[in-house]
């Protein structure tokens, strides 16, 4: 609230006279709802103008910010990309369970059960035989079941390869972590399609009635796993391929450059970039550089941060964004904290195991 009360005094003095009775009201109706309300949450997003009231807890957490007039979504953007929808599917005897991982929460999409048809078969004997003869044909009878039990089992589990692919491609879901028995989930992941691959870890554990806390509790740390180790994997890619075949730069110069010229496809940024940029009042040219005049139409230019400026670059390019952590961001800093892969096509790279 003291946060709240002198960030609000000093935007209410930058605005002109016209807008700050109305930023003020907005401004004390905040205050007042926060005063009372149950933070229930770790964050808080609030939209709030004269005909607008639209709340939106978070479990994670955020920056503090206020802004007055169009809605600010650029730290959105950046928190979105970081608690991407992530899944995990538990597969067990009685089928499998499909659940998303997201901004903190976790959610259970309908499952995908497991049954047999045995009323066309015919069943082995379950009594002890009284001569060799009808001990051999009762042994012969258990090997079909069980052989028709495996195929069915097999069928399963290829159309639940068919409807993972499916949930992950439509959801934008990744990674997805399969859990199971080691040779079923290793059925299932190799059956799924070649570019899904890279979206699949595998935890070779079965977990058998346990409720959706439990499963947050246990996966969430192996999900965080894969995604650094993805994201090491990717940044070690990326200034590898720094300036061979055209396929990647690195450094906030290059990027700005290549991501205006409608070059790149997706950024890759360090977690916590900083720093400012310069734009052009007239053009809206952004560079690095620290003179006062654009030097494509030799207008004047404003300051901006980094963290505004890369979203609105990259929805204006149709550029994904990947966020890294960790030895990953640590290495993209050595090379200017930012990079991008640019419109070239890429190799995909192999799944990863979680132990």
């Amino acid at each position: 609230m003291k946060w709240l009360k002198s960030t609000g005094r000093a935007l209410s003095e930058e605005l002109p006279p016209s807008e700050r009775k109305a930023f003020e009201t907005q401004l004390d109706r905040i205050s007042r709802h926060l005063k009372t309300a149950d933070p229930g949450s770790r964050g808080l997003v609030l939209f709030a103008g004269p005909q607008t009231w639209e709340e939106i807890p978070l479990q994670v957490e955020v920056r503090d910010e206020l802004h007055w007039g169009k809605p600010s979504l650029q730290q959105m953007a950046w928190v979105l990309d970081e608690h991407r929808l992530r899944g995990a599917v538990l597969i067990d005897g009685s089928g499998a369970r499909f659940l998303r991982f997201f901004l903190g929460t976790i959610a259970e999409d309908p499952p995908l059960e497991f049954t047999l048809d045995i009323s066309s078969w015919r069943m082995p004997h379950m009594v002890k035989p009284s001569t060799s003869p009808v001990a051999k044909r009762a042994g012969i009878e258990r090997d079909r079941v069980a052989a028709r039990i495996e195929e069915q089992r097999k069928r399963f589990l290829k159309r639940l390869s068919d409807r993972i692919a499916d949930w992950a491609n439509e959801g934008q879901i990744r990674p997805v972590l399969l859990v199971g028995e080691a040779e079923e989930i290793e059925f299932v992941a190799q059956s799924m399609p070649e570019d899904l691959r890279d979206r699949i870890a595998t935890l070779p554990k079965v977990l058998t009635r346990i409720s959706s806390g439990e499963i947050n509790k246990r996966l969430q740390p192996l999900l965080t796993s894969w995604e650094r180790e993805y994201e090491a994997a990717l940044v070690k890619d990326l200034i590898s391929n720094e300036g061979s075949s055209h396929q990647a730069v690195t450094g906030l110069d290059e990027t700005l450059d290549q991501i205006q010229k409608g070059n790149v496809r997706e950024l890759v940024v360090a977690r916590g970039l900083t720093g400012s940029v310069n734009q052009c009042v007239n053009c809206g040219w952004i560079d690095a550089s620290g003179g006062p005049v654009c030097p494509v139409c030799g207008s004047g230019r404003q300051v901006r941060a980094l963290r505004t400026v890369i979203p609105e670059l990259a929805l204006s390019q149709s550029a994904a964004i990947e966020i890294v952590a960790g030895k990953a961001a640590s290495d993209l800093r050595t090379a200017g904290g930012i990079g991008a892969w640019l419109r070239t096509p890429m190799v995909a790279s192999k799944g990863r195991k979680v132990s």
